[in-house]
């Protein structure tokens, strides 16, 4: 249950939409499962309006007249996700060269270079998104990245085989004051991470159902 955990701390759409408006439309999701977790393959998704497999390849590459901005708004809108889960399963900035490292190998139908990752990781900074410093691109604070990571651990073996854990089970195994535990589940059902049940008091994860 603990490495399916993982696969929902790497779902990434985290304030994506909320912070960078008109991004990528969300209708499906692709699940990516990590290969190696010892060496941080990060599984995320991807969102679309349509299938991504019947998306144009020209979405992804950068053009050489026209297009240009909107090419790198895409982007920024992907790596701001992808920094998130990176993030967030680290617990760390992200320094450039390994953050362009994964991105290529985990998104590989972008095609983009590290100039084009930095140009729209500098873009979100200079709209005050995200922050660098001489450790990296922080996508958020490293103490919420911390909060989401450990919540996670400690209602893990609570989590039943329908994916779903009673809001009392989790006052109960989260050793945080009330209004901390909120704080946390109202963000992760506003990023999708999970739903809460208002009638039956449940949280309900739907990427470890899916796994189940």
């Amino acid at each position: 249950m603990n490495k399916k955990l993982k696969g929902i701390q790497d779902n990434a759409d985290l304030e994506t939409q909320t912070k960078l408006k008109n991004g990528v439309k969300v209708s499906s999701t692709t699940s990516y499962l990590p290969d190696d977790l010892a060496d941080y393959v990060l599984s995320l998704k991807r969102n679309f309006d349509m299938a991504e497999s019947i998306l144009p390849d020209s979405l992804f590459k950068r053009p050489v007249f026209f297009g240009k901005e909107d090419f790198y708004y895409r982007l920024a809108s992907e790596l701001l996700s992808f920094g998130l889960a990176y993030q967030r399963v680290n617990l760390q900035p992200a320094r450039l060269s390994k953050l362009a490292e994964l991105f290529h190998k985990h998104r590989v139908w972008w095609k983009c270079d590290i100039q084009d990752i930095k140009r729209a990781l500098d873009a979100l900074c200079e709209h005050k998104v995200i922050n660098h410093s001489s450790n990296g691109y922080l996508f958020e604070p490293l103490t919420l990245s911390k909060e989401i990571h450990d919540f996670l651990a400690f209602i893990a073996n609570k989590i039943n085989e329908f994916a779903e854990i009673s809001l009392n089970d989790v006052y109960q195994v989260v050793p945080w004051v009330k209004t901390k535990i909120d704080s946390i589940i109202d963000l992760m059902v506003s990023n999708k991470i999970c739903i809460y049940d208002k009638g039956d008091k449940k949280l309900f994860f739907p990427e470890l159902e899916q796994g189940l």
